[in-house]
């Protein structure tokens, strides 16, 4: 598998169409961290995702999208490589703390997560959303 680095100007096409696969809304370019990263298998672009940072040692992985005109054997390992390479990303970058949301359904097929600590806030804002949390080493 190669990591790359997401580019806006290359990479933001294809993207937008993972989304109207996956039926989720377009996120338009602007709102697009510079620091986006891309899992590739044989020349096929399979994941990605951005790290968003703030001014404390916490930063954000938002997005993670994948493509679903992958198969079963292009997908394997590609979103565990993701989030590993994401993490030694954020502690490059001298973040502590990782943090995303997610949807509670999305924690059923998103094995990644589980490995995560978890905060379901169903019980602070009722949106079915759940907060995730990883302290980087």
């Amino acid at each position: 598998m190669e990591i790359k680095k997401f580019n806006k100007e290359t990479d933001y096409d294809e993207i937008c169409q993972w989304w109207k696969d996956w039926k989720l809304p377009i996120h338009p370019k602007e709102i697009l961290s510079e620091t986006g990263i891309t899992i590739s298998k044989d020349g096929v672009n399979i994941c990605s995702s951005f790290i968003y940072s703030t001014d404390s040692y916490i930063c954000f992985f938002e997005f993670a999208i994948m493509n679903k005109n992958t198969t079963k054997k292009q997908r394997e390992g590609a979103l565990e490589k993701l989030g590993d390479t994401l993490l030694s990303t954020a502690k490059d970058m001298g973040f502590k703390l990782a943090m995303t949301l997610g949807e509670d359904k999305q924690v059923r097929t998103a094995p990644v997560l589980h490995k995560w600590k978890n905060e379901n806030m169903n019980d602070m804002i009722n949106t079915g959303l759940s907060q995730y949390w990883k302290k980087i080493n």
